[in-house]
């Protein structure tokens, strides 16, 4: 999306989530068992880290600021 606006981006893209088997999943570009039911489509992602255009970082749950948008305020 980056590029069809012609906005250059020189370092890698910082993703932030607080899943580690996802971050581990996405760095180890060999198939197993615990992988192999992922479809195809969704290892774009991981294309994307071993490119070096992304990278993921780990922040505890506690830490989410998005998390405000997506889980519900307590009444």
């Amino acid at each position: 999306m980056m590029k069809d606006l012609g906005i250059q981006i020189t370092v890698p893209i910082s993703v932030r989530f607080d899943n580690t088997s996802a971050i581990n999943i996405s760095k180890n570009m060999i198939m197993h068992s615990r992988t192999k039911h992922i479809a195809i489509r969704y290892h774009f992602l991981k294309e994307k880290v071993a490119k070096g255009e992304v990278k993921l970082e780990f922040v505890p749950t506690s830490e989410q600021v998005v998390d405000i948008f997506t889980k519900p305020l307590p009444k």
